[in-house]
């Protein structure tokens, strides 16, 4: 490689050495474990969650940014809801005022044809008189002249009777004047969804108060940030998979949750009864190191072609 490769922008095509210093087009890096926060910490304030909760998908939360968040979302829904039936009003009246307006020009139209004047009938056909005879012999017509019903137009234009008027011109959106500045379009707002939603990934499932887990870790003795499983004493991390009961919000691994939960029906702490289905898988972002969950992030941008 010469002294000058990286600095050469003589070629035809960006470089990844450009690309690096320009940041042009998609943009990816890996993520580390400094990017994942922690399985016990809240997806909306990032800090250890105090007094956890869970929704049925396993993701962990503080119980009071929760509810403020479910509280905001049912103000949002609100309002949208407000904006999409004043918009339903005002496209419904505007409907009204169309037809209102059809049927008065539909009556103006059957008034002015029933009051208009019908011109006078004509007489009686009379015997048409002879053509006269020139000089030279031969017959020439009356001197009355008749006009066509469809006159020849002059210089290309449309064939009209004397008492119609041309039709106008449709008139060109125009910036400078006022009445022919063109207008926006009004948003059309949608119909607002009527339930809130968990927005702790992309696919938002819906979740309600009714429906939230109270989370139960179990501490080690000393230590308000680390918690071990109940069944085995491990040590839980974001690299071990773990499981909320339903019924009772403990958390075990998956390991001890298959043992013993699942083949007796039942907790193994508080012997509540537990099916399969009352078993939630927690949710973790994972470590950074393994190719699970989402361990790299990516920014798209313009790129030239």
């Amino acid at each position: 490689m010469s002294r000058h490769s990286k600095n050469n922008t003589a070629l035809s095509f960006f470089t990844h050495a450009e690309k690096q210093k320009l940041n042009y087009g998609t943009q990816k890096q890996r993520l580390g474990r400094d990017s994942f926060r922690n399985f016990n910490a809240c997806f909306l304030c990032l800090a250890t969650a105090r007094d956890p909760v869970s929704c049925l998908q396993g993701h962990i939360s503080c119980k009071e940014c929760m509810y403020e968040n479910i509280l905001q979302q049912k103000k949002e829904i609100t309002r949208q809801r407000s904006l999409y039936e004043g918009q339903q009003r005002a496209l419904l009246e505007q409907n009204a005022q169309d037809i209102r307006a059809q049927e008065e020009a539909e009556l103006h139209k059957f008034q002015r044809t029933e009051t208009h004047f019908l011109p006078a009938t004509t007489s009686a056909p009379t015997a048409t008189p002879a053509p006269k005879q020139s000089q030279t012999g031969l017959a020439q017509p009356n001197d009355t002249r008749s006009h066509d019903a469809h006159p020849i137009p002059v210089n290309g234009g449309t064939p009209h009777s004397g008492n119609s008027t041309p039709a106008p011109t449709d008139a060109l959106p125009s910036f400078w004047v006022p009445s022919l500045t063109p207008a926006a379009k009004p948003d059309i707002v949608d119909a607002p969804k009527a339930e809130t939603l968990c927005t702790a990934t992309h696919d938002h499932h819906p979740v309600s108060i009714k429906k939230l887990i109270n989370v139960n870790f179990t501490p080690v003795k000393g230590s308000e940030t680390e918690h071990i499983c109940p069944a085995c004493f491990k040590t839980l991390t974001n690299g071990t998979k773990m499981a909320i009961l339903r019924n009772c919000g403990h958390v075990l691994c998956k390991g001890c949750c298959t043992k013993f939960v699942l083949s007796s029906q039942k907790c193994h702490i508080c012997e509540k009864k537990c099916k399969e289905r009352d078993v939630i898988k927690l949710s973790v972002e994972g470590t950074g190191f393994v190719a699970a969950g989402n361990v790299e992030a990516k920014r798209t941008s313009v790129a030239f072609q």
